[in-house]
């Protein structure tokens, strides 16, 4: 699966790590995808995938709003079982709850908050790669990032190769800054990247975005 903390050199945190507790139960759609759907960036007739879905705000707000997708969703276990009510609902308005995507190609790519949430940094740079790949060559990655103003609270503590911040959920958490989503992005291939708001510090609480090849 996408959280691939298992693959960290130090065993021991990465197995006290509790993924699923990543996944809030928001109602609201995140702004990333609001937006999306106002512009028309996400439009019928689209194959589009989420990551990391977590409780289906998003994926379930554009079934009731858009008719005519096709729509998919990437998650763990755990986190499928948390929201289960959610996802039977889901596939009940027809979407698909995949158990790998490589070899399907997408129109719309969507992962907000999830990214940062992958330890350690070459599993996230894996996914960002496996999410190129998968989209259309005019495909749209809507995504969202939690800045370094966005994570709140004492009881962080540094990861053991300060790769980022382990919370007293035994969650991790990477925050970015608009010049690292830009730099993490642009390496695994989106050249074009466009930020939904107009940030006026290189910090902001949240990042939200679009980006294409």
């Amino acid at each position: 699966m996408y959280y691939s903390g298992h693959r960290c050199k130090l065993k021991e945190c990465a197995k006290n790590l509790l993924h699923s507790n990543s996944a809030s139960n928001f109602a609201a759609p995140t702004f990333s995808v609001l937006t999306s759907v106002k512009e028309n960036i996400i439009e019928p007739g689209q194959n589009i995938l989420e990551i990391g879905a977590g409780n289906l705000r998003n994926i379930l707000f554009i079934a009731d709003t858009i008719r005519n997708v096709n729509l998919y969703v990437y998650e763990l276990e755990s986190t499928i079982n948390k929201f289960k009510s959610n996802y039977l609902l889901f596939v009940k308005k027809g979407g698909k709850i995949l158990k790998s995507f490589s070899n399907t190609k997408f129109d719309i790519i969507i992962c907000t908050f999830v990214l940062e949430t992958i330890c350690p940094k070459s599993e996230r740079e894996k996914m960002l790669e496996k999410i190129h790949r998968c989209l259309k060559k005019d495909g749209v990655f809507i995504a969202s990032f939690r800045g370094y103003s966005g994570v709140i609270g004492k009881k962080y503590i540094n990861c053991p190769l300060n790769e980022g911040l382990i919370s007293p959920k035994k969650t991790f958490v990477k925050p970015y800054s608009l010049d690292e989503v830009s730099t993490f992005l642009k390496d695994s291939g989106f050249n074009n990247i466009q930020f939904m708001k107009k940030y006026r510090v290189d910090n902001p609480k949240n990042i939200h975005l679009i980006a294409t090849k």
